[in-house]
């Protein structure tokens, strides 16, 4: 009987903002990852368990993870799981699988989780050609093999050891396409309006950008010294147009999730790929994080205009502060201009499109009168949806430290981007200013904004925006009740009724 190396997302908390039938995304790294170690060991059987999508609770997962008697098992949770990424390893390990993690959290706290005792090997950066080396060196038994491999932690002799960094994957063609067919793909957004039947596709890894708060750009970054530094790269336009094939023809999806940092940091494979669609009468609705400035970039050279006919409708952009100072402070390169300009493209030219802002506050400093000047610069610019995001010291950020380390995960679950709710201290102060900011605030210019948010003339935004309102408004009365809540603390994230099943 061949090996199994079974990939798991184990269940999950639900964010608040989101609906359940599209707040489980699929796991594009793990079928990645497992299209490459079907391709390169043929005699290792490779599975994915997604447990969220397929609504597995934990005594559920416990039996399967018994059935299947998998040799390894591969978890990549973020920060905010942690419980459950530690949960899940002390599941495995009881059943004598050798647990390997990754990802952007396990990946830069690699010695505290290697000490648990949980976690035998960490993979640092991306993952789809150390795992099969890791895999390897597994099997052989040797150390030597296990020390050669390039962007991996283990312990050995009870020190942890890490390996020289592994660069990028220079030739993201060269990959696989990720293995689909592992996944439940019905399961993705099958209930959703907004984004129906839904499948999640990478345009390529990394950023343009190095903002002190992000760790994507880290991990898809290349090594200078043992200093990591930005790397973008993209697919072809034709692979791209090959895996949007497959998706529509082969798994009937019909909304595209681009799951980049910055999906037009690249200043011509977002349009190449549009005009591809569109001479093929592919025409499927799409999301993306994108950046003002290539906003007005590709609106001057047309590229804008074919992303949003082939389906593009949905745009992210992390704004994050009202003025240039904070914003450097951030270490994010964002002329606010740019951004102002942008918004009156998108209004004028593409009004179905949605638009959402992010912002960031709690920096130090930061005063209710800060944050009072955040929520009217979101107003001014008439953005469709705007949320707002504490500064939250992500491990593997300047702002992390060794000491926020907490062995039961519970620490992690603060780190869900929200509101922390009822309490003292200056992060309370800020949250108090923004909701009264957001309740009372109101003024000509705001109440025209809203009211077309509401009423406007394109279905899908009003739809949004009044699913959004109505979440919004049942997470702040939960936050207020919380307080008088006996039971697990989520912060803030809903567990869902099947999460112990």
């Amino acid at each position: 009987m061949k090996e199994l190396f079974l990939f798991v997302r184990p269940p999950r908390p639900l964010w608040p903002f989101n609906g359940p039938s599209s707040a489980f995304w699929p796991p594009l790294a793990f079928a990645s990852l497992a299209a490459m170690l079907r391709q390169e060991i043929r005699d290792l059987q490779v599975e994915i368990l997604d447990a969220p999508a397929l609504q597995m609770g934990w005594r559920t997962l416990e039996r399967e993870i018994r059935l299947r008697n998998p040799a390894y098992v591969g978890i990549g949770e973020e920060a905010v799981s942690c419980v459950e990424g530690l949960r899940l390893a002390a599941i495995a390990k009881a059943n004598q699988a050798r647990v390997i993690a990754g990802g952007c959290f396990f990946a830069h706290v690699a010695s505290e989780a290697l000490q648990s005792g949980l976690i035998d090997v960490v993979v640092q950066g991306e993952g789809e050609y150390t795992v099969v080396e890791l895999v390897e060196a597994l099997r052989s038994g040797s150390a030597q093999d296990l020390g050669r491999v390039a962007g991996i932690s283990y312990v050995s002799g009870g020190v942890v050891v890490r390996t020289p960094p592994r660069q990028p994957v220079p030739d993201l063609d060269n990959l696989p396409f990720p293995a689909y067919d592992l996944l439940p793909v019905a399961r993705y957004g099958a209930a959703s309006r907004n984004h129906p039947r839904l499948a999640a596709i990478e345009l390529g890894r990394g950023c343009v950008g190095s903002c002190d708060f992000c760790v994507l750009w880290r991990q898809m970054g290349r090594f200078v010294g043992d200093q990591v530094v930005p790397c973008l790269r993209t697919k072809s336009p034709a692979r791209l147009l090959e895996e949007i094939r497959v998706l529509v023809k082969r798994y009937d999806r019909r909304y595209l999730g681009w799951v980049d940092p910055c999906f037009n940091a690249h200043p011509k494979v977002p349009g190449e790929v549009a005009e591809l669609m569109l001479r093929e009468g592919l025409r499927i609705g799409q999301s993306a994080w994108v950046r003002a400035d290539g906003i007005v970039r590709d609106a001057a050279a047309g590229a804008l205009e074919s992303c949003v006919r082939a389906g593009l409708n949905e745009l992210y952009l992390g704004i994050e502060r009202p003025n240039q100072a904070s914003l450097r402070a951030l270490g994010k390169n964002l002329d606010l201009d740019q951004v102002r300009t942008a918004m009156r493209i998108l209004q004028r030219e593409f009004p179905e499109v949605c638009a959402i802002g992010s912002f960031i506050y709690g920096l130090p400093g930061d005063t209710p009168a800060t944050i009072r000047a955040i929520h009217r610069f979101a107003v001014e610019l008439g953005l469709d949806q705007f949320f707002f995001i504490p500064l939250t010291p992500l491990p593997g950020t300047t702002r992390w430290r060794p000491e926020l380390w907490d062995p039961t995960g519970q620490r992690f679950r603060r780190f869900g981007f929200l509101p922390a709710g009822p309490g003292g201290g200056t992060q309370a102060r800020l949250e108090r200013a923004l909701m009264w900011s957001i309740l009372f605030d109101w003024y000509p210019a705001r109440v025209r904004v809203f009211c077309r948010r509401l009423f406007g003339a394109h279905s899908r935004k009003r739809r949004i925006n009044w699913h959004l309102i109505g979440r919004a408004v049942h997470f702040h009365l939960a936050s207020i009740m919380r307080r008088w809540r006996v039971g697990p603390d989520t912060g803030g994230l809903i567990l869902p009724a099947w999460y112990d099943r």
